[in-house]
């Protein structure tokens, strides 16, 4: 006769909050988690021109999403239509991937 295995089980759930605003005519973008961890390599990224096929592509501007940096002045002029995401490599040293994006409404 087999005996029975016991299973144990833990969950947690994290979520990341990705925000822009405009403050003195600026775009400013701020972020927080409340992960323990954070994600390979992420950054915030401004693109000017729709959301590339490459994460890692040529942006407007970008920042290491690193807690201490937000909220972030990206010096671009507040307006519609910024492209603004949070983007991790999939693996070390792999793509960029988008985690989170907003399109900015002037």
């Amino acid at each position: 006769m087999e005996e029975a295995t016991r299973k144990q089980t833990a969950k947690k759930t994290y979520s990341w909050e990705l925000v822009t605003y405009e403050k003195q005519g600026k775009l400013f973008v701020e972020w927080r988690t409340n992960a323990p961890f954070r994600a390979q390599k992420d950054r915030i990224v401004v693109f000017e021109k729709g959301f590339p096929r490459d994460a890692g592509g040529h942006s407007k501007a970008w920042t290491w999403a690193d807690a201490n940096k937000s909220p972030w002045n990206t010096d671009l002029p507040f307006g519609a239509e910024w492209y603004v995401a949070r983007i991790a490599e999939a693996a070390p040293d792999g793509p960029y991937v988008y985690v989170e994006q907003i399109i900015t409404k002037g």
